[in-house]
């Protein structure tokens, strides 16, 4: 591990600092900051970065340096007793086929299929951030509407505390009956229950999303900027399905980076084939072997070729391995093709969902809850309607609000899920 990726771990490792309030747009950076994820999604780049490098690389020259040496003997007219021991040296340079190498266009095909990798790989990392940023933006929400249910509940509690300090009143004049009051008191009960609910379910929020953002110890108490309030997408003005699924085609990485470890494995099964081609190495040899009295070696420049015949074996192993990482690619980028079309299908048909319960919550639902309480509260004080009458009115209009609340969560849930099936900031 390099100095500067062991510092990078540190650093992710470290727990960020939560700030008070928190927003979406600062939340995602935290969360880009120290996800570790991503670090190791960063060092599979750097990896498949050094093969491309070693695939452009040219082979060294190689070198060699020798020694002759001849046994005394006989030459012509000179006895044997005098002829010498003769000395000589030898020196070779060869180009290990990088000539070759680079004519055949082994090398572009090699290099090409490492470029085509790290696309890849690069594509991966993106489609990580794409998925995990939709998880956190979901939580978010959840966080949000945990808060926004806290608010409702302690609304409500104050409310029902209201009315039974009326009514106990009331009931000291003799207005209304014990009973009536205990039912009251029992309300006032289940609203408090309610916040205590609600306080834990923000807690429990809070920390699901610090842990999502790298908080590994206690969580501080940190606010929320933000709300769920409902907002139509301009950029969906006009869109039909199809235009989101061309759109997921367009820009998602899990798909482009199936295209891209597809055309690697073509430029492979072309290098696979160019292999056939021997590796021809080019030699020159420089030799001389003499002394002062005889020449045995002349100086002499050799020059030559070397390589192996293809005449047993002709990759086809190679090759048939290459085939076979071809059509899995081709496959591979088939299915995340299918899964996009399936994911844009799914998002739109829960986006479209969602927004038509929104709209008629809004429209219709929420207010006619609340006007039907208003009245049933009017016509209670005023001894026109009965005590259950007006609280089962006041259960329905909680629900009715506590359904809006989930309702809107579903709705940004839905939107961010359309976010990541298509790849595209649709707010």
């Amino acid at each position: 591990m390099t100095s500067a990726l062991l510092l990078a771990l540190l650093a992710q490792l470290s727990p960020p600092a939560l700030p008070s309030p928190l927003t979406l747009a600062r939340a995602e950076e935290i969360f880009l900051a120290h996800g570790l994820d991503r670090l190791v999604a960063e060092a599979q780049v750097n990896a498949v970065e050094g093969e491309l490098l070693a695939a452009g690389a040219h082979p060294n020259p190689g070198a060699n340096v020798g020694v002759l040496y001849s046994l005394p003997e006989a030459f012509p007219g000179n006895p044997a007793s005098n002829s010498p021991a003769v000395w000589g040296w030898t020196a070779g340079l060869t180009d290990n086929a990088a000539i070759e190498d680079e004519l055949s266009g082994k090398r572009s095909l090699r290099i090409e299929a490492a470029a085509h990798a790290l696309a890849a790989a690069k594509l991966s990392a993106a489609d990580l951030e794409r998925i995990e940023l939709s998880q956190l933006r979901q939580q978010f929400a959840q966080a949000l509407v945990a808060g926004d249910d806290l608010a409702f509940a302690r609304e409500v509690e104050a409310s029902y505390a209201k009315t039974y300090e009326l009514n106990r009143v009331r009931w000291q004049k003799g207005d209304i009956s014990a009973a009536d009051l205990a039912k009251i008191a029992t309300a006032k009960l289940e609203a408090d229950q309610a916040v205590t609910q609600a306080e834990s379910g923000l807690r429990v929020a809070r920390a699901a999303l610090a842990f999502l953002l790298g908080v590994r110890g206690r969580v501080a108490t940190f606010a929320l900027a933000g709300d769920l309030a409902f907002r139509p997408l301009p950029a969906l003005a006009g869109k039909t399905p199809d235009d989101l699924v061309a759109l997921g085609l367009d820009r998602r990485p899990d798909y482009r980076a199936a295209q891209a470890a597809r055309r690697a494995r073509e430029a492979r099964l072309a290098e696979a084939r160019r292999g056939i081609l021997p590796d021809l190495a080019l030699n020159a040899t420089w030799l001389t072997q003499a002394t002062a009295a005889y020449v045995v070696t002349p100086p002499s420049l050799e020059l030559g070729i070397s390589g192996n015949l293809p005449v047993l074996y002709q990759q086809q192993g190679e090759i048939r391995r290459a085939e076979g990482r071809l059509a899995a690619a081709e496959a591979a980028e088939a299915k995340v093709g299918a899964r996009v079309v399936a994911d844009v299908a799914a998002a739109w048909a829960g986006f479209t969902a969602a927004r038509e319960l929104v709209l008629r919550m809004e429209g219709q639902e929420l207010s006619q809850a609340k006007l039907s309480r208003d009245l049933e509260e009017l016509m209670y004080e005023k001894g026109a309607a009965s005590l259950l009458d007006y609280l089962d009115a006041e259960r329905t209009f909680i629900a009715v609000n506590l359904e809006y609340h989930q309702e809107l969560a579903a709705y940004w849930d839905a939107v961010y899920q359309l976010e990541q099936a298509t790849a595209a900031k649709l707010r």
